[in-house]
Protein backbone atom coordinates (compact mmCIF):
# COMPACT_ATOMS: atom_id res chain seq x y z
CA UNK A 1 0.00 0.00 0.00
CA UNK A 2 0.93 3.27 -1.07
CA UNK A 3 0.76 7.18 0.04
CA UNK A 4 -2.74 7.81 -2.61
CA UNK A 5 -1.01 11.47 -3.18
CA UNK A 6 2.47 10.45 -4.04
CA UNK A 7 1.39 7.06 -5.50
CA UNK A 8 1.35 6.73 -9.68
CA UNK A 9 -2.24 8.81 -10.93
CA UNK A 10 -4.91 6.92 -12.10
CA UNK A 11 -6.50 9.79 -14.43
CA UNK A 12 -2.84 10.02 -16.18
CA UNK A 13 -2.26 6.52 -16.39
CA UNK A 14 -5.39 6.72 -18.68
CA UNK A 15 -5.15 9.89 -20.38
CA UNK A 16 -5.37 8.67 -23.85
CA UNK A 17 -8.36 6.43 -22.77
CA UNK A 18 -10.88 7.88 -20.88
CA UNK A 19 -11.67 10.34 -17.83
CA UNK A 20 -11.21 8.49 -14.39
CA UNK A 21 -13.57 10.76 -12.15
CA UNK A 22 -14.51 10.42 -8.39
CA UNK A 23 -17.78 11.66 -6.60
CA UNK A 24 -16.88 14.67 -4.65
CA UNK A 25 -18.22 16.17 -1.26
CA UNK A 26 -18.03 19.31 0.45
CA UNK A 27 -16.83 17.92 3.35
CA UNK A 28 -14.01 16.40 1.50
CA UNK A 29 -13.07 19.35 0.06
CA UNK A 30 -12.47 21.19 3.61
CA UNK A 31 -9.48 18.76 4.10
CA UNK A 32 -6.36 19.67 2.82
CA UNK A 33 -4.92 15.94 1.96
CA UNK A 34 -8.52 15.19 0.39
CA UNK A 35 -8.07 17.88 -1.99
CA UNK A 36 -4.49 17.09 -3.27
CA UNK A 37 -5.47 13.49 -3.42
CA UNK A 38 -8.29 14.58 -6.20
CA UNK A 39 -6.20 16.68 -7.56
CA UNK A 40 -3.86 14.14 -8.03
CA UNK A 41 -5.37 10.56 -9.02
CA UNK A 42 -8.28 11.95 -10.98
CA UNK A 43 -8.93 14.14 -14.23
CA UNK A 44 -13.05 13.79 -14.10
CA UNK A 45 -15.50 14.93 -10.98
CA UNK A 46 -19.19 14.54 -10.06
CA UNK A 47 -20.37 16.69 -6.93
CA UNK A 48 -22.28 13.83 -5.04
CA UNK A 49 -25.14 16.17 -3.94
CA UNK A 50 -23.88 20.06 -4.30
CA UNK A 51 -25.29 20.17 -7.89
CA UNK A 52 -28.80 18.54 -6.98
CA UNK A 53 -31.83 20.59 -7.51
CA UNK A 54 -32.34 20.42 -3.46
CA UNK A 55 -29.43 22.39 -2.87
CA UNK A 56 -29.74 25.02 -5.35
CA UNK A 57 -33.03 26.04 -4.84
CA UNK A 58 -33.67 28.95 -2.48
CA UNK A 59 -37.85 28.48 -1.39
CA UNK A 60 -37.77 32.12 0.15
CA UNK A 61 -36.08 34.11 -2.63
CA UNK A 62 -38.65 31.91 -4.69
CA UNK A 63 -41.48 33.86 -2.93
CA UNK A 64 -39.74 37.21 -3.03
CA UNK A 65 -39.85 36.98 -7.13
CA UNK A 66 -43.67 36.41 -7.16
CA UNK A 67 -43.28 34.47 -10.63
CA UNK A 68 -45.31 31.14 -10.85
CA UNK A 69 -42.81 29.95 -13.03
CA UNK A 70 -39.63 31.07 -12.33
CA UNK A 71 -37.23 30.23 -9.24
CA UNK A 72 -34.75 31.63 -7.41
CA UNK A 73 -31.50 29.94 -6.86
CA UNK A 74 -28.30 29.82 -4.99
CA UNK A 75 -24.65 28.28 -6.40
CA UNK A 76 -22.72 29.13 -3.41
CA UNK A 77 -21.83 25.24 -2.66
CA UNK A 78 -21.70 24.48 -6.23
CA UNK A 79 -19.42 27.27 -7.07
CA UNK A 80 -16.85 26.19 -4.58
CA UNK A 81 -16.71 22.65 -5.88
CA UNK A 82 -16.55 24.56 -9.80
CA UNK A 83 -13.95 26.38 -8.73
CA UNK A 84 -11.77 23.65 -7.08
CA UNK A 85 -12.11 21.49 -10.10
CA UNK A 86 -10.95 24.83 -12.30
CA UNK A 87 -8.28 25.30 -10.03
CA UNK A 88 -7.01 21.43 -10.59
CA UNK A 89 -7.46 21.32 -14.11
CA UNK A 90 -10.39 18.24 -13.16
CA UNK A 91 -13.31 18.25 -15.85
CA UNK A 92 -17.04 17.94 -14.90
CA UNK A 93 -19.78 15.39 -14.98
CA UNK A 94 -23.01 18.15 -13.64
CA UNK A 95 -24.96 15.76 -11.75
CA UNK A 96 -28.50 16.22 -11.83
CA UNK A 97 -31.00 18.33 -13.63
CA UNK A 98 -34.02 16.67 -12.85
CA UNK A 99 -34.81 13.93 -10.57
CA UNK A 100 -37.49 12.63 -8.33
CA UNK A 101 -35.96 12.27 -5.39
CA UNK A 102 -33.60 15.48 -3.66
CA UNK A 103 -35.94 17.73 -5.54
CA UNK A 104 -38.67 19.50 -2.67
CA UNK A 105 -42.52 19.08 -3.30
CA UNK A 106 -43.08 23.10 -3.19
CA UNK A 107 -41.18 22.85 -6.42
CA UNK A 108 -44.25 21.28 -8.11
CA UNK A 109 -46.82 23.10 -6.11
CA UNK A 110 -49.25 25.94 -6.91
CA UNK A 111 -47.72 29.10 -5.33
CA UNK A 112 -44.20 27.06 -4.71
CA UNK A 113 -46.13 25.63 -1.11
CA UNK A 114 -44.95 23.96 1.32
CA UNK A 115 -47.36 22.15 2.77
CA UNK A 116 -47.39 18.97 2.88
CA UNK A 117 -50.80 18.12 1.01
CA UNK A 118 -50.81 21.25 -1.35
CA UNK A 119 -52.40 20.58 -4.62
CA UNK A 120 -49.61 20.31 -7.37
CA UNK A 121 -49.33 22.93 -10.17
CA UNK A 122 -50.91 21.75 -13.48
CA UNK A 123 -48.41 20.45 -15.88
CA UNK A 124 -48.24 23.08 -18.47
CA UNK A 125 -46.75 25.31 -15.30
CA UNK A 126 -44.44 22.33 -14.07
CA UNK A 127 -42.95 21.59 -17.14
CA UNK A 128 -42.57 26.06 -17.38
CA UNK A 129 -40.78 25.74 -14.51
CA UNK A 130 -38.71 22.89 -15.74
CA UNK A 131 -37.36 24.39 -18.37
CA UNK A 132 -36.89 27.92 -16.54
CA UNK A 133 -34.69 26.01 -14.20
CA UNK A 134 -32.62 24.03 -16.22
CA UNK A 135 -31.88 27.21 -18.79
CA UNK A 136 -30.87 29.33 -15.23
CA UNK A 137 -28.32 26.51 -13.70
CA UNK A 138 -26.79 26.10 -17.50
CA UNK A 139 -26.53 29.51 -18.00
CA UNK A 140 -24.95 30.23 -14.76
CA UNK A 141 -22.54 27.35 -15.14
CA UNK A 142 -21.53 27.74 -18.56
CA UNK A 143 -21.05 32.01 -17.71
CA UNK A 144 -19.10 31.65 -14.52
CA UNK A 145 -16.53 28.10 -15.47
CA UNK A 146 -16.83 28.56 -19.12
CA UNK A 147 -15.80 25.48 -20.55
CA UNK A 148 -15.18 23.08 -17.39
CA UNK A 149 -18.87 20.95 -17.88
CA UNK A 150 -18.39 18.79 -20.05
CA UNK A 151 -21.65 16.82 -20.03
CA UNK A 152 -24.83 16.99 -18.23
CA UNK A 153 -26.88 14.22 -16.72
CA UNK A 154 -30.03 15.49 -17.76
CA UNK A 155 -32.61 13.11 -16.71
CA UNK A 156 -31.62 10.71 -13.57
CA UNK A 157 -33.46 7.20 -12.56
CA UNK A 158 -36.62 7.82 -14.55
CA UNK A 159 -37.23 4.25 -15.21
CA UNK A 160 -38.50 1.47 -12.82
CA UNK A 161 -39.46 -1.86 -14.27
CA UNK A 162 -41.33 -3.43 -11.10
CA UNK A 163 -43.64 -0.65 -10.11
CA UNK A 164 -43.81 1.57 -13.51
CA UNK A 165 -46.29 2.19 -15.81
CA UNK A 166 -46.51 0.81 -19.12
CA UNK A 167 -43.85 2.83 -20.65
CA UNK A 168 -41.58 1.87 -18.15
CA UNK A 169 -41.22 4.99 -16.27
CA UNK A 170 -41.41 5.62 -12.42
CA UNK A 171 -44.80 6.94 -12.05
CA UNK A 172 -44.62 7.97 -8.29
CA UNK A 173 -42.30 10.35 -9.30
CA UNK A 174 -43.43 13.82 -8.76
CA UNK A 175 -42.05 14.86 -12.17
CA UNK A 176 -44.81 12.00 -13.40
CA UNK A 177 -47.30 12.45 -11.26
CA UNK A 178 -47.58 16.61 -11.86
CA UNK A 179 -46.78 16.69 -16.07
CA UNK A 180 -46.79 12.92 -16.92
CA UNK A 181 -44.14 10.90 -18.94
CA UNK A 182 -43.76 14.12 -21.13
CA UNK A 183 -41.43 15.53 -18.65
CA UNK A 184 -38.67 13.53 -20.03
CA UNK A 185 -37.95 14.35 -23.79
CA UNK A 186 -39.01 18.39 -22.58
CA UNK A 187 -35.98 18.32 -20.18
CA UNK A 188 -33.58 17.12 -22.72
CA UNK A 189 -35.35 19.81 -25.06
CA UNK A 190 -34.62 22.39 -22.52
CA UNK A 191 -31.41 21.12 -21.92
CA UNK A 192 -29.94 20.80 -25.84
CA UNK A 193 -31.20 24.81 -25.55
CA UNK A 194 -28.88 25.86 -22.72
CA UNK A 195 -25.56 23.36 -23.26
CA UNK A 196 -22.82 24.81 -24.57
CA UNK A 197 -20.50 23.59 -27.67
CA UNK A 198 -18.99 19.98 -26.72
CA UNK A 199 -21.40 19.30 -24.30
CA UNK A 200 -22.84 16.33 -24.13
CA UNK A 201 -26.37 15.26 -22.87
CA UNK A 202 -26.86 12.04 -20.73
CA UNK A 203 -29.69 9.82 -19.56
CA UNK A 204 -28.24 8.27 -15.89
CA UNK A 205 -29.57 5.29 -14.15
CA UNK A 206 -28.61 2.35 -11.89
CA UNK A 207 -28.96 -1.42 -12.84
CA UNK A 208 -29.48 -0.54 -16.56
CA UNK A 209 -27.67 -3.59 -17.22
CA UNK A 210 -30.47 -5.93 -16.32
CA UNK A 211 -32.64 -6.96 -19.13
CA UNK A 212 -36.15 -5.55 -17.90
CA UNK A 213 -34.57 -2.20 -17.01
CA UNK A 214 -32.67 -2.41 -20.24
CA UNK A 215 -35.02 -2.42 -22.88
CA UNK A 216 -37.37 0.47 -21.33
CA UNK A 217 -34.41 2.88 -21.55
CA UNK A 218 -33.43 2.17 -25.04
CA UNK A 219 -36.98 2.61 -25.86
CA UNK A 220 -36.56 5.79 -23.99
CA UNK A 221 -33.51 6.96 -25.56
CA UNK A 222 -34.60 5.77 -28.77
CA UNK A 223 -37.47 8.20 -28.52
CA UNK A 224 -34.83 11.08 -27.60
CA UNK A 225 -32.19 10.07 -30.33
CA UNK A 226 -35.11 10.60 -32.85
CA UNK A 227 -35.38 13.74 -32.24
CA UNK A 228 -31.64 14.63 -31.65
CA UNK A 229 -31.75 15.37 -27.68
CA UNK A 230 -29.51 12.62 -26.26
CA UNK A 231 -25.63 11.84 -26.40
CA UNK A 232 -24.84 9.31 -23.98
CA UNK A 233 -25.95 6.66 -21.43
CA UNK A 234 -24.38 7.03 -17.68
CA UNK A 235 -24.74 3.35 -16.48
CA UNK A 236 -24.29 3.97 -12.49
CA UNK A 237 -22.50 0.73 -11.95
CA UNK A 238 -23.32 0.27 -7.85
CA UNK A 239 -22.41 -3.41 -7.80
CA UNK A 240 -22.18 -6.07 -5.00
CA UNK A 241 -18.69 -8.56 -4.79
CA UNK A 242 -21.06 -11.27 -3.68
CA UNK A 243 -23.03 -11.20 -7.21
CA UNK A 244 -20.65 -10.04 -9.31
CA UNK A 245 -21.67 -10.50 -12.91
CA UNK A 246 -19.18 -9.16 -15.40
CA UNK A 247 -20.90 -10.35 -18.18
CA UNK A 248 -24.01 -9.27 -17.89
CA UNK A 249 -22.55 -5.79 -17.20
CA UNK A 250 -20.59 -6.24 -20.97
CA UNK A 251 -24.09 -6.93 -22.03
CA UNK A 252 -25.81 -4.31 -21.39
CA UNK A 253 -23.03 -1.57 -21.96
CA UNK A 254 -23.03 -3.12 -25.82
CA UNK A 255 -26.68 -2.80 -26.17
CA UNK A 256 -26.09 1.03 -25.30
CA UNK A 257 -22.87 1.43 -27.17
CA UNK A 258 -24.52 -0.58 -30.60
CA UNK A 259 -27.19 2.30 -30.38
CA UNK A 260 -24.53 5.12 -31.53
CA UNK A 261 -24.48 6.31 -27.85
CA UNK A 262 -21.09 7.38 -25.94
CA UNK A 263 -20.98 5.76 -22.45
CA UNK A 264 -20.11 6.97 -19.18
CA UNK A 265 -19.53 4.56 -16.48
CA UNK A 266 -21.13 7.22 -13.61
CA UNK A 267 -21.12 6.16 -10.24
CA UNK A 268 -18.74 2.91 -9.82
CA UNK A 269 -18.69 1.09 -6.49
CA UNK A 270 -18.13 -2.56 -5.36
CA UNK A 271 -20.01 -3.30 -1.75
CA UNK A 272 -17.49 -5.42 0.12
CA UNK A 273 -18.37 -6.20 3.56
CA UNK A 274 -14.58 -6.92 4.73
CA UNK A 275 -11.36 -5.36 5.03
CA UNK A 276 -9.56 -8.34 5.30
CA UNK A 277 -6.98 -9.67 2.79
CA UNK A 278 -8.98 -12.19 1.19
CA UNK A 279 -11.66 -10.05 0.56
CA UNK A 280 -9.89 -7.27 -0.42
CA UNK A 281 -7.88 -9.31 -3.22
CA UNK A 282 -11.36 -10.40 -4.58
CA UNK A 283 -12.58 -6.89 -5.16
CA UNK A 284 -9.32 -6.03 -6.75
CA UNK A 285 -10.27 -8.89 -9.30
CA UNK A 286 -13.28 -7.83 -10.21
CA UNK A 287 -12.12 -3.85 -10.80
CA UNK A 288 -9.25 -5.23 -12.87
CA UNK A 289 -11.86 -7.52 -14.77
CA UNK A 290 -13.79 -4.34 -15.00
CA UNK A 291 -11.41 -1.77 -16.09
CA UNK A 292 -9.91 -4.47 -18.88
CA UNK A 293 -13.44 -4.57 -19.90
CA UNK A 294 -13.82 -1.02 -21.17
CA UNK A 295 -10.17 -0.55 -22.77
CA UNK A 296 -11.50 -3.39 -24.55
CA UNK A 297 -14.54 -1.82 -26.03
CA UNK A 298 -12.63 1.03 -26.46
CA UNK A 299 -10.44 -0.71 -28.56
CA UNK A 300 -13.10 -1.92 -30.76
CA UNK A 301 -14.54 1.51 -31.24
CA UNK A 302 -16.88 2.28 -28.31
CA UNK A 303 -16.94 6.19 -27.06
CA UNK A 304 -15.85 5.20 -23.43
CA UNK A 305 -16.06 8.97 -22.28
CA UNK A 306 -15.22 7.87 -18.40
CA UNK A 307 -15.45 6.21 -15.55
CA UNK A 308 -15.72 7.52 -12.21
CA UNK A 309 -16.16 5.74 -8.77
CA UNK A 310 -19.07 6.74 -6.45
CA UNK A 311 -16.70 8.20 -3.86
CA UNK A 312 -13.11 8.76 -2.90
CA UNK A 313 -11.90 7.01 -0.35
CA UNK A 314 -13.63 3.78 1.97
CA UNK A 315 -13.73 6.11 4.88
CA UNK A 316 -16.80 8.46 2.69
CA UNK A 317 -18.83 5.79 1.29
CA UNK A 318 -22.27 6.26 1.05
CA UNK A 319 -22.50 2.59 1.29
CA UNK A 320 -22.40 2.48 5.16
CA UNK A 321 -25.56 4.10 5.91
CA UNK A 322 -27.34 2.77 2.20
CA UNK A 323 -26.70 -1.07 3.57
CA UNK A 324 -26.32 -0.48 7.74
CA UNK A 325 -23.52 -2.29 7.49
CA UNK A 326 -19.42 -2.14 6.75
CA UNK A 327 -18.13 -1.75 2.98
CA UNK A 328 -14.77 -1.60 1.76
CA UNK A 329 -15.93 -0.51 -1.62
CA UNK A 330 -13.40 1.59 -3.09
CA UNK A 331 -9.85 2.02 -4.49
CA UNK A 332 -8.18 3.98 -1.69
CA UNK A 333 -8.72 3.20 1.69
CA UNK A 334 -10.02 5.29 4.69
CA UNK A 335 -6.75 6.64 5.63
CA UNK A 336 -5.77 7.87 2.23
CA UNK A 337 -3.33 4.42 0.76
CA UNK A 338 -3.85 2.36 -2.42
CA UNK A 339 -5.32 -0.08 -2.03
CA UNK A 340 -5.16 -3.91 -4.00
CA UNK A 341 -7.63 -2.74 -6.35
CA UNK A 342 -5.88 0.60 -7.17
CA UNK A 343 -2.98 -1.62 -8.50
CA UNK A 344 -5.23 -4.04 -10.20
CA UNK A 345 -6.35 -1.04 -12.09
CA UNK A 346 -3.22 0.36 -12.72
CA UNK A 347 -2.35 -3.23 -14.31
CA UNK A 348 -5.36 -3.40 -16.39
CA UNK A 349 -4.05 -0.23 -18.41
CA UNK A 350 -0.34 -0.99 -18.28
CA UNK A 351 -1.41 -4.65 -20.08
CA UNK A 352 -3.82 -2.98 -22.62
Amino acid sequence: MQDAILAPSLGEAYREHFLIGAAVNACMLRDEQYRRLIGHQFTSMTAENEMKPERLLDREATLALADPVRCALRFDQADRMLAFAGECGIRVRFHTLVWHNQTPRWFFAEGWSDAPDAPLADAETVLARQEAYILQVMEHVNRAFPGLVYCWDVVNEAVETTQGGPDGLRTRSLWYRAAGPAFLPHAFRAARKGRAEGQLLFYNDYNSYFPDKREAILKLLADLQAEGLVDGMGMQTHMDLSRWDLPAFESGARAYINRGLDLHVTEMDIHCPGADEESQASLAKAYGGFFAMLLRLEREGAKIGCATLWGVTDRYTWLRSFRKQESYPLLFSGDLKTKPAFDSVMDAVKAF
